[in-house]
Protein backbone atom coordinates (compact mmCIF):
# COMPACT_ATOMS: atom_id res chain seq x y z
CA UNK A 1 0.00 0.00 0.00
CA UNK A 2 1.21 3.72 -0.91
CA UNK A 3 2.26 5.81 2.09
CA UNK A 4 -0.38 8.12 1.22
CA UNK A 5 -3.58 9.07 2.42
CA UNK A 6 -6.03 6.87 1.24
CA UNK A 7 -8.69 9.50 0.10
CA UNK A 8 -5.54 10.63 -2.55
CA UNK A 9 -4.27 7.38 -3.01
CA UNK A 10 -5.88 6.71 -6.67
CA UNK A 11 -5.46 10.64 -7.53
CA UNK A 12 -1.56 9.83 -6.85
CA UNK A 13 -1.61 7.44 -8.81
CA UNK A 14 -2.83 8.77 -11.89
CA UNK A 15 -0.70 11.63 -11.67
CA UNK A 16 2.24 9.49 -11.24
CA UNK A 17 1.30 7.64 -14.36
CA UNK A 18 1.03 10.48 -16.25
CA UNK A 19 4.55 11.45 -15.61
CA UNK A 20 6.01 8.92 -16.52
CA UNK A 21 4.20 8.63 -19.71
CA UNK A 22 4.98 11.98 -20.29
CA UNK A 23 9.07 11.05 -19.94
CA UNK A 24 8.16 8.18 -22.24
CA UNK A 25 6.93 9.95 -24.70
CA UNK A 26 9.02 13.11 -24.64
CA UNK A 27 12.07 11.79 -23.45
CA UNK A 28 12.10 15.07 -21.12
CA UNK A 29 12.39 14.36 -17.53
CA UNK A 30 10.80 17.56 -16.56
CA UNK A 31 12.06 18.23 -12.63
CA UNK A 32 9.30 21.13 -12.08
CA UNK A 33 6.71 19.17 -12.36
CA UNK A 34 8.32 16.30 -10.48
CA UNK A 35 9.00 18.68 -7.75
CA UNK A 36 5.58 19.73 -7.60
CA UNK A 37 4.95 15.87 -6.94
CA UNK A 38 7.12 15.30 -4.86
CA UNK A 39 5.52 18.06 -2.37
CA UNK A 40 2.14 16.59 -2.79
CA UNK A 41 3.46 13.62 -1.77
CA UNK A 42 4.96 15.10 1.40
CA UNK A 43 1.38 16.98 1.65
CA UNK A 44 -0.42 13.25 1.70
CA UNK A 45 1.82 11.03 3.40
CA UNK A 46 0.61 9.16 6.25
CA UNK A 47 2.90 6.52 7.91
CA UNK A 48 2.43 3.86 10.10
CA UNK A 49 2.07 5.05 13.50
CA UNK A 50 2.66 2.71 16.94
CA UNK A 51 -0.01 2.85 18.95
CA UNK A 52 0.68 2.92 22.70
CA UNK A 53 -0.81 -0.53 24.43
CA UNK A 54 -2.74 1.68 27.03
CA UNK A 55 -6.82 0.88 26.70
CA UNK A 56 -7.50 4.00 28.49
CA UNK A 57 -5.15 6.70 27.19
CA UNK A 58 -6.75 9.53 24.47
CA UNK A 59 -4.31 9.39 21.83
CA UNK A 60 -3.73 13.36 19.82
CA UNK A 61 -5.67 12.98 16.96
CA UNK A 62 -3.28 15.28 14.87
CA UNK A 63 0.02 16.18 14.65
CA UNK A 64 0.69 19.38 16.62
CA UNK A 65 2.05 21.44 19.64
CA UNK A 66 -0.56 21.52 22.76
CA UNK A 67 -1.54 25.53 23.28
CA UNK A 68 -3.34 24.62 26.49
CA UNK A 69 -5.67 22.72 28.65
CA UNK A 70 -8.70 24.30 30.22
CA UNK A 71 -12.07 23.53 31.82
CA UNK A 72 -14.71 25.16 29.99
CA UNK A 73 -18.06 23.92 28.07
CA UNK A 74 -18.91 21.98 25.58
CA UNK A 75 -20.46 23.53 22.47
CA UNK A 76 -21.43 19.86 21.31
CA UNK A 77 -22.51 18.07 24.28
CA UNK A 78 -23.37 21.16 26.49
CA UNK A 79 -21.51 19.70 29.41
CA UNK A 80 -18.42 20.70 31.11
CA UNK A 81 -15.29 19.41 29.98
CA UNK A 82 -11.19 19.80 30.40
CA UNK A 83 -10.42 20.89 26.64
CA UNK A 84 -6.99 20.82 25.02
CA UNK A 85 -6.41 22.76 22.37
CA UNK A 86 -3.72 21.66 19.60
CA UNK A 87 -2.33 23.50 16.75
CA UNK A 88 -1.60 21.39 14.15
CA UNK A 89 1.74 21.59 12.62
CA UNK A 90 1.61 23.36 8.99
CA UNK A 91 3.77 20.45 6.75
CA UNK A 92 1.94 17.75 8.27
CA UNK A 93 1.20 14.62 8.15
CA UNK A 94 -2.38 15.78 7.72
CA UNK A 95 -3.95 12.71 8.92
CA UNK A 96 -6.98 11.90 11.36
CA UNK A 97 -6.48 9.66 14.16
CA UNK A 98 -9.51 8.28 16.58
CA UNK A 99 -8.61 9.51 20.01
CA UNK A 100 -9.92 6.02 22.00
CA UNK A 101 -11.69 3.40 20.93
CA UNK A 102 -15.53 3.36 20.30
CA UNK A 103 -18.45 3.66 19.10
CA UNK A 104 -18.84 7.32 16.87
CA UNK A 105 -22.57 8.69 18.01
CA UNK A 106 -22.07 12.19 16.34
CA UNK A 107 -20.82 14.12 13.17
CA UNK A 108 -21.16 18.06 13.28
CA UNK A 109 -20.05 20.52 10.30
CA UNK A 110 -20.52 23.41 12.68
CA UNK A 111 -19.93 25.12 16.16
CA UNK A 112 -23.39 26.75 16.42
CA UNK A 113 -22.06 28.12 19.53
CA UNK A 114 -19.46 30.13 17.66
CA UNK A 115 -21.46 29.90 14.31
CA UNK A 116 -18.13 28.88 12.46
CA UNK A 117 -17.55 26.03 9.78
CA UNK A 118 -16.06 23.19 11.33
CA UNK A 119 -15.28 19.24 11.38
CA UNK A 120 -16.28 17.59 14.78
CA UNK A 121 -17.33 13.55 15.81
CA UNK A 122 -18.02 12.66 19.17
CA UNK A 123 -16.55 8.71 20.39
CA UNK A 124 -18.42 6.85 23.34
CA UNK A 125 -15.08 5.16 23.94
CA UNK A 126 -15.53 1.67 25.94
CA UNK A 127 -14.90 3.37 29.27
CA UNK A 128 -18.45 5.30 28.78
CA UNK A 129 -16.71 8.57 28.79
CA UNK A 130 -17.40 10.75 25.80
CA UNK A 131 -14.83 12.23 23.61
CA UNK A 132 -15.35 14.88 21.03
CA UNK A 133 -12.93 16.37 18.58
CA UNK A 134 -13.54 19.70 17.04
CA UNK A 135 -11.40 20.84 13.60
CA UNK A 136 -11.58 24.49 13.31
CA UNK A 137 -11.91 25.18 9.36
CA UNK A 138 -11.18 29.20 9.77
CA UNK A 139 -9.73 29.45 6.11
CA UNK A 140 -10.26 28.51 2.82
CA UNK A 141 -7.44 27.16 2.50
CA UNK A 142 -7.98 24.78 5.13
CA UNK A 143 -10.06 21.09 4.52
CA UNK A 144 -11.04 18.18 6.80
CA UNK A 145 -13.15 15.27 5.77
CA UNK A 146 -13.39 11.48 7.82
CA UNK A 147 -14.33 8.25 6.57
CA UNK A 148 -16.47 7.32 9.82
CA UNK A 149 -19.81 6.99 10.58
CA UNK A 150 -22.69 7.42 13.67
CA UNK A 151 -23.31 3.73 14.59
CA UNK A 152 -19.88 2.49 13.77
CA UNK A 153 -16.88 1.05 16.15
CA UNK A 154 -13.58 2.33 15.65
CA UNK A 155 -10.46 1.71 17.30
CA UNK A 156 -8.08 3.80 19.45
CA UNK A 157 -5.38 5.98 17.55
CA UNK A 158 -6.53 4.52 13.45
CA UNK A 159 -6.29 6.53 10.98
CA UNK A 160 -10.48 7.84 10.96
CA UNK A 161 -9.85 10.72 8.02
CA UNK A 162 -7.75 14.29 6.65
CA UNK A 163 -7.37 17.30 8.18
CA UNK A 164 -5.40 20.86 6.53
CA UNK A 165 -3.76 22.91 6.84
CA UNK A 166 -2.65 24.38 10.24
CA UNK A 167 -6.38 23.27 11.63
CA UNK A 168 -6.82 24.57 14.91
CA UNK A 169 -8.17 20.68 16.94
CA UNK A 170 -9.74 21.05 20.41
CA UNK A 171 -10.63 17.73 22.01
CA UNK A 172 -12.96 17.83 25.18
CA UNK A 173 -12.81 15.03 27.26
CA UNK A 174 -14.86 13.90 30.66
CA UNK A 175 -13.56 16.23 33.78
CA UNK A 176 -13.02 13.16 34.95
CA UNK A 177 -10.08 12.80 32.74
CA UNK A 178 -6.78 12.23 34.14
CA UNK A 179 -4.32 15.09 32.18
CA UNK A 180 -1.00 13.83 30.27
CA UNK A 181 0.16 16.23 28.10
CA UNK A 182 1.20 19.37 29.14
CA UNK A 183 1.01 23.07 27.49
CA UNK A 184 3.90 23.52 24.34
CA UNK A 185 4.24 19.79 24.63
CA UNK A 186 4.59 18.22 21.14
CA UNK A 187 1.65 15.91 20.18
CA UNK A 188 1.87 13.21 17.02
CA UNK A 189 -1.52 11.79 16.11
CA UNK A 190 -2.09 7.85 16.62
CA UNK A 191 0.93 7.67 19.30
CA UNK A 192 1.08 10.59 21.69
CA UNK A 193 -1.15 10.55 24.78
CA UNK A 194 -3.04 13.64 25.74
CA UNK A 195 -4.58 12.11 29.00
CA UNK A 196 -6.04 8.98 30.29
CA UNK A 197 -9.99 8.00 30.92
CA UNK A 198 -11.45 6.93 33.87
CA UNK A 199 -14.31 4.36 33.74
CA UNK A 200 -17.52 4.99 35.23
CA UNK A 201 -18.31 1.22 35.51
CA UNK A 202 -16.81 1.53 38.62
CA UNK A 203 -17.88 4.65 39.85
CA UNK A 204 -21.37 4.76 41.87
Amino acid sequence: MLPVAKEFQGFFLLITLILIGFYFVTGLPNYYLWGLWLLFLLFIRDFRREIPPIPQAVISPVDGRILETIETQDPFLNRLTTRYTISQFVWGEFNVHSPVEGRVEHLWVQNTEKQKKCLAFCIRSDEEGDVVVEIELNSPLQHASTHIHPGERVGQGKRCGFAAMGCMVHVYLPKTAKVVGQMNDKALAGRDILANLISLKNTD
